[in-house]
């Protein structure tokens, strides 16, 4: 794999990657309601699940569920589906996000990173995304396709790993005083749950 091949595929993934989304909305939703470290640990399990599909890919099993349709709307229902669940949890949890409460009555944020894994690898935009944008950047002739591939999916995930926190950490930061309100706090529990529904229904869409 050249070097120019290499700054492309940096390039195009950067601005992509920057561009909000799915993955944007959770952890900002989560940032601005939970806190920074829960952003973090939403980003981290996000980029994550890029190595899932970038194993899915060079391995050939990404283009296999895409040609079969009942297994491709499966993991598109499974997505939804899962979204809604956890708007829901949103739904039945405190109107209090208060930083302040005791670690025993709040989520740990490593829940943040098991959400934000299985939402990456249920959503199929990514596994098509990875299937459009991948093998313009493969050569043949270059080496082991694998380690083409897995190299540009390592590119990929530590930029969004790296993109995702500063979203995290901005959005965070913004909201640090404004946490303190019970009723801001209860405006953030419904905008978690809307936009949770919103993601959910145009995933399977």
């Amino acid at each position: 794999m050249t070097l120019d091949t290499i700054i492309s595929f940096s390039i195009t993934s950067l601005v992509l990657t920057i561009a909000p989304g799915t993955d944007v909305m959770y952890i900002l939703s989560q940032s601005i309601s939970k806190g920074r470290n829960y952003g973090i640990a939403a980003a981290f399990g996000l980029s994550t699940g890029l190595l899932f599909h970038t194993t899915l890919l060079a391995f050939g099993i990404s283009t296999m569920i895409t040609a079969i349709p009942w297994l491709f709307q499966v993991i598109k229902i499974f997505g939804a589906l899962y979204l809604l669940f956890i708007a829901y949890q949103v739904f039945k949890a405190s109107d209090n996000f208060n930083l302040k409460e005791s670690r025993k009555e709040i989520d740990q944020p490593i829940k943040n990173v098991t959400q934000g894994f299985i939402l990456n690898v249920s959503n199929p935009k990514v596994m098509l995304f990875f299937l459009a944008l991948f093998p313009s950047f493969l050569d043949p002739n270059l080496g082991d396709l694998k380690i083409q591939v897995y190299t540009l999916g390592s590119i990929f995930m530590i930029e969004a790993l790296i993109v995702f926190t500063i979203y995290a950490i901005i959005a965070s930061s913004l909201t640090l005083v404004l946490r303190e309100s019970k009723a801001f706090n209860l405006i953030l529990k419904w905008l978690q749950i809307i936009i949770f529904v919103t993601l959910a229904i145009f995933m399977f869409l």
